[in-house]
Order: C-alpha cells, then structure tokens, then sequence
C-alpha cells in the first residue's frame, strides 16, 4: 500500500522507537522482534500486532510512510479518533487520510510499548483480513529481516558489527548499498536486460511494475512492439502491459524472467521522472532472503532458500 505524498510527517504521527532488547557486545545479530510471517489474499507479507490484549493483521509495507489501522479495526478496538491538525496523507486515487488514534498496550513479536500513535485509513483499502499496516516509521527504527523460505519476519537490533548480519548461510551473499530517501522509501540500483536502473522496495505491492516511460527510454519498448501483450482487463483508461525481460540482476543475483507490469509514470505517481523506474514487489521479493539495514543504508541478500 503505497502513499503517494506525505505532507508535514512530524504532524500526523511521531516516529515511534520501541524498546529494543540491549544487543551484546558481540557481533552477532539480536532479533528483537521474531514473528510468524503470513500472507494476505494479494500475497503481501502479514504479522501478528497484539493491541490491548487483541491480535490485529498488519501489512508490513517498506513503501508506507506511517503506520495504519483501518476504521473499522479502531472501532472494534474501542480507540480514540483524532483530527490532524498540520499534516495529512494523500493516498493513490486521492484519498486524504487526516484522522489519527492513539493505541495503547503494544506487543510486536515481543517488543512492548505503552502508546503507539496510527494514521487511520478508510474500510475497503486493505485486502480482506488486514487490519492496517506496519511502516518505515517504525521500521527504520531497526533492521528489518524477511526470510520467505520459513515464513519468519525479524526485527534486529541496530547495534552490530556493521557488515556482519548474514547469519542464515555458509555460502556467498549480496550487499546492496541503498537509498533511504523521504518517509524511510528504499531505492537502490539494478541490473536488467543489461541496463542499469533505480528500483524501489515495497514489500506492500503485490507485483512488480515498472515505467512505461523507462522501458521505452531504455529499450525502445512501445504500443507497437511485437512483445509487448496488454494485461487482461486493461482497459482504454489503464494502460497495463507485460513485456518478456529475461533477467533482473542484484548486484550478483540473477531473478529470471522477472514479472515486470510496464505502468505510464501518470498511473502510477511514483515512477517520475528522478525518481525509482522500477517497483520491486512481493512477486520477485518473495524469491530472497531480504535484510535491510536501515541504519547501514545496506540491503543483504541471498536467494530464498539458501542456508
């Protein structure tokens, strides 16, 4: 679930460091957060989030800015609505999302606070069961470790070694030095078909896209090329394609045939010009094991079933 501008972030909600455990002195990582890693109807990532003694859904979504519950969730919680007085968010299709609550009573995987402020998001914007979101404002705060092979997500203690995280594999692994940009959004660069170019990480969409604009800059890919099939269901108004790229590279892993939607950058609001041409969603992410050290502006990588 992506935002597509955040305005006046400091205030709408606060960034919100939760107590980490204290890390050791040695090297090694410290999850301070372990949870149970599902999936929602869409294929997004989903953990647990226990909010004054009631479980609740939450996307995990790399691409957010804040936090979410949905309006029917608060409800059901009992918990205070507010109106933002300075900052509002303005989501894809328009949607201006100014009211927040305050949630009390948090355990996340084992890492406990009092309060813990969430922007509140209309019913009928999340997939079914899903009861908001957890975002860069709260991940930031660590590194943040998704290992798709045993359904587990981590949040580790920022207080290591720098370099010295991948713990889950004798074998070779990748360091992707990355981007972190306004509202805590990853981009980074990769390789395909031979071309260099800027991709962003969002664990909250579902499949992968990437600009129109771009392909046809970088490859010459337009309406008229015998490759490229529109989508089922595209319409006149939604210009969605599938073009038959060969491979996507991270620095040194390969992710072939990679499932790329070719997207105009004025669909999307996010593929513009200086920015990312590339959204990496859950489609390719689900192939790796994925630790980002925020705090290093570092992505680890190893395929997903490495050990």
């Amino acid at each position: 679930m992506r935002i597509g501008a955040f305005l006046a972030a400091a205030s709408l909600v606060s960034l919100l460091c939760l107590p980490a455990r204290a890390a050791d002195k040695q090297c090694r990582v410290v999850h301070a957060a372990v949870l149970d890693m599902g999936t929602d109807e869409s294929g997004g990532v989903v953990v647990p989030m226990n909010i004054g003694g009631k479980t609740v859904h939450l996307l995990v979504d790399t691409g957010g800015v804040v936090s979410m519950l949905t309006k029917g969730t608060v409800k059901s919680l009992d918990l205070p609505v507010q109106t933002s007085t300075g900052g509002y968010l303005r989501m894809f299709g328009g949607l201006r999302v100014d009211h927040m609550t305050i949630a009390r009573d948090i355990d996340l995987g084992g890492l406990k606070t009092n309060t813990m402020p969430f922007a509140i998001i209309p019913d009928g914007w999340m997939p079914n069961g899903i009861d908001g979101t957890l975002a860069p404002d709260i991940l930031s705060a660590y590194d943040a470790e998704f290992d798709f092979a045993n359904n587990k997500f981590y949040l580790a203690s920022q207080d290591h070694c720098p370099g010295q995280v991948v713990y889950w594999t004798q074998s070779g692994y990748v360091a992707i030095p990355i981007f972190i940009g306004e509202g805590g959004h990853i981009s980074f660069a990769v390789g395909l078909d031979g071309k260099t170019i800027i991709a962003s990480l969002d664990t909250g969409s579902t499949r992968s896209y990437m600009s129109m604009e771009a392909a046809h800059h970088e490859f010459g890919i337009d309406e008229k090329t015998p490759d490229l099939k529109a989508l089922p269901g595209a319409s006149d108004k939604s210009h969605r394609y599938h073009y038959p790229f060969k491979k996507l590279s991270l620095v040194g892993i390969a992710v072939n045939n990679p499932d790329l939607v070719l997207v105009p950058d004025s669909e999307t609001k996010v593929m513009g010009p200086g920015g990312p041409r590339i959204i990496l969603g859950m489609g390719i992410l689900r192939q790796l094991h994925l630790y980002i050290a925020y705090s290093e502006a570092t992505i680890y990588a190893t395929g997903a079933t490495a050990h």
